[in-house]
C-alpha cells in the first residue's frame, strides 16, 4: 500500500482506514471469505486518534490493530443486521486505544473484594507476588523460576554467524538438556544468566540447533528476513492464506440456525447465549475467546490440574470466562468435555498442533462429534507457523513467529544494527492481533451458519497475521520512523534483550 513520505503529512487514523479498505477488503486472500455487508459497512467506520505514531517500533502496529478492530466492527454490524434486524449507522475506532491492546498483559490492575479495604489494588508490574494470593500458581516446571531458567528463552548467535531463538516453552528442561546446560545455576540477573547460553550456542550451527530443538519437541527457530521467509518452502506453502481460513463442512442434518437465546440475548450483547468451549492457554487463543466474551458469549475455559500454565496472564486473558478443570487422560472426565462440546456453538483450541487428536478432540473430531445434532459447530484451532508446510506440526510462540517471519529482523535493521541482527519487539503484538483475527473469523462463520447451516473448521496462526503485517501493512516510511524513534531517544536494543528485558547496553 502506498504511504506518504513526509512525516508532517502522516496520519495514523488515515493510514488505519487505508489498511482496512486496501489491506483487508481489497485483499483477495481475505475479502473472498467476508460477507458483502461487512465490506459495505467499512465506509461507516470512523478512525480517530493522534496523527503521529507513538510506539518506537518500525512496524505499523497501531494501524494494524485499529484496522483489525475496524474489521470486527464491520462484522458485528453485519451480525446485528442479519440476526437482530438492527441497522447501525457508524462505528468509531480510536487508534490510540487500539494499540494499547498489545500491552494489556502488563498494564492491568486488580482490586480484590477480600475485605482488605477499599482502594487496595495491585498490578503485575508493581507486585506480581500478590497475584498468587488469588490465582493458583501453575508454573509447575519453574519456567521463570530463576534467571538461568528464564534465559532459556532468548536469541543467541550461532557458530555460522546467524541468530537462533531458543525457547524454554513451559518446561525449559529439554532445552537445557539439548544444550548440555544444568537445569539451574546461580545468576543475579538475566544478564548474568546469558554467558553459558552465549558460549554454548556459539559452538553450534543454526542447522544443528534447529535439529536439536525439533528432536526434543521444543520451540525454536533461526531468525530470518521476511524475504527469506517468503522464499522458503514453509513460507511458500502458507503464502495463499490471508488472516485466517474457514472451511465449510456441509451437512444436510444441520439447517441454517443461530444459537439458543438467553435472557441477555439482544443487540447490545450480540453474542449473549453463544456457548464457547476454550481449550487454550498463554495469549493468542485465549485472546480469541476473551474477544467473544466481550461481545456477550458464555465462555468456559477448560484446563487440567496436571498442565502448566502462565498464571500471570490469567487476569488479562480470562476475565469474563468461567474456568473448570478436566483431566482428559481419564475417560470419565473426557465424557464431561464431550458433554460440554455437545452444548457449545464454538470450540477453540490452542495447544501444540494435533496434541488433542489422540484423545478424540482434534478439529475434525469435534465436527464429527456434533454431526447428528441439528445445530452446526465451529471448530477453531490456532498454532504458530500456519497449517501448511514442514513446520506446521511444530510448537511455537509469539517470539518464534516474529523471528520466523522477519518481524524481529526488520526491527533490528530499523535500529541500524548490522549483520542481520534481529531484536524481538517488546510487545506480544502478533498474539493479540491473532486474537482479533480469530474473533473476526468466528463472526464470519456464525453469520454463514445462520444463512446456510452446516459446521465450520477455522484455522488461525501467528504467522498468518505476521505475514500480513510484513507484506501488507508494512513499516513506517523512513522519515516517519526516524521521527518517532528520535522522540523516544533513539533507543537501540540488542538481540539478547528478550521480550521483557529491554535496555540499551551492549549485547553479550
Amino acid at each position: 500500500m502506498g504511504q506518504p513520505g513526509n512525516s508532517s503529512q502522516y496520519s495514523v487514523p488515515h493510514e488505519a482506514r487505508k489498511v482496512l479498505e486496501e489491506g483487508i477488503f481489497a485483499n483477495t486472500s481475505i475479502s473472498h471469505i467476508l460477507p458483502t455487508e461487512a465490506k459495505n459497512f467499512a465506509a461507516c467506520v470512523r478512525f480517530v486518534g493522534s496523527d503521529k505514531p507513538s510506539i518506537p517500533i518500525n512496524w505499523r502496529l497501531a494501524e494494524s490493530a485499529a484496522a483489525l478492530k475496524g474489521l470486527e466492527a464491520c462484522l458485528v454490524a453485519t451480525l446485528l443486521k442479519t440476526k437482530y434486524h438492527v441497522d447501525i449507522s457508524n462505528a468509531t475506532i480510536n487508534t490510540d486505544h487500539a494499540q494499547l491492546l498489545i500491552m494489556s498483559t502488563v498494564v492491568w490492575s486488580a482490586q480484590p473484594s477480600d475485605g482488605r479495604g477499599e482502594g487496595h489494588s495491585f498490578s503485575l508490574i508493581e507486585n506480581a507476588k500478590e497475584l498468587f494470593r488469588y490465582i493458583p500458581h501453575y508454573d509447575f516446571y519453574r519456567s521463570a523460576g530463576s534467571c538461568h531458567r528464564a534465559a532459556a528463552t532468548n536469541i543467541y548467535k550461532t557458530a555460522d554467524g546467524r541468530y537462533f531463538h531458543v525457547h524454554g516453552s513451559m518446561n525449559p528442561d529439554p532445552t537445557l538438556d539439548y544444550l548440555g546446560l544444568p537445569h539451574d545455576m546461580p545468576a543475579a540477573s538475566l544478564q548474568d544468566a546469558w554467558p553459558p547460553y552465549v558460549k554454548r550456542v556459539s559452538e553450534l550451527s543454526s542447522r544443528e540447533i534447529q535439529d536439536m530443538a525439533d528432536a526434543n519437541r521444543q520451540a525454536g527457530v533461526t531468525c530470518q528476513s521476511f524475504d527469506s521467509y517468503r522464499a522458503s518452502e514453509h513460507g511458500k506453502a502458507n503464502s495463499h492464506v490471508g488472516l485466517f481460513e474457514i472451511k465449510d463442512c456441509h451437512n444436510s442434518l444441520q439447517p441454517p440456525c443461530w444459537w439458543p437465546d438467553s435472557p441477555q440475548t439482544c443487540a447490545q450483547r450480540p453474542l449473549a447465549g453463544l456457548k464457547v468451549v476454550d481449550l487454550s492457554r498463554i495469549i493468542a487463543a485465549p485472546a480469541v475467546t476473551r474477544g467473544l466474551a466481550e461481545l456477550g458469549a458464555s465462555v468456559v475455559r477448560v484446563t487440567s490440574p496436571h498442565l502448566p500454565d502462565m498464571s500471570a496472564l490469567h487476569i488479562d486473558l480470562n476475565w469474563g470466562k468461567w474456568n473448570c478443570s478436566i483431566d482428559i487422560k481419564s475417560e470419565e472426565e473426557r465424557k464431561l468435555l464431550r458433554d460440554l462440546i455437545l452444548e457449545a456453538d464454538v470450540v477453540v483450541q490452542g495447544y501444540r498442533p494435533h496434541s488433542l487428536d489422540k484423545y478424540g478432540f482434534g478439529q475434525k473430531d469435534i465436527v464429527d462429534m456434533c454431526f447428528k445434532r441439528p445445530r452446526g459447530i465451529l471448530s477453531v484451532r490456532e498454532n504458530c507457523y500456519g497449517w501448511y508446510g514442514p513446520r506446521s506440526i511444530r510448537s511455537g510462540w509469539q517470539q518464534i513467529s516474529d523471528a520466523s517471519v522477519g518481524i524481529s529482523w526488520g526491527y533490528g535493521r530499523a535500529m541500524g544494527l548490522e549483520q542481520d541482527e534481529p531484536v524481538t519487539p517488546v510487545f506480544p503484538n502478533s498474539d493479540y492481533m491473532t486474537g482479533i483475527a480469530g474473533v473476526s473469523a468466528i463472526l464470519t462463520a456464525l453469520i454463514r451458519r445462520g444463512r446456510q447451516g452446516g459446521s465450520y473448521e477455522i484455522d488461525l496462526a501467528l504467522n498468518y497475521y505476521n505475514q500480513w503485517l510484513a507484506s501488507t501493512v508494512g513499516e513506517y516510511p523512513d522519515d516517519v520512523w526516524k521521527e518517532v524513534w528520535a522522540r523516544h531517544g533513539k533507543p537501540v536494543f540488542r538481540y539478547a534483550r528478550d521480550l521483557y528485558f529491554k535496555d540499551t547496553s551492549s549485547a553479550p
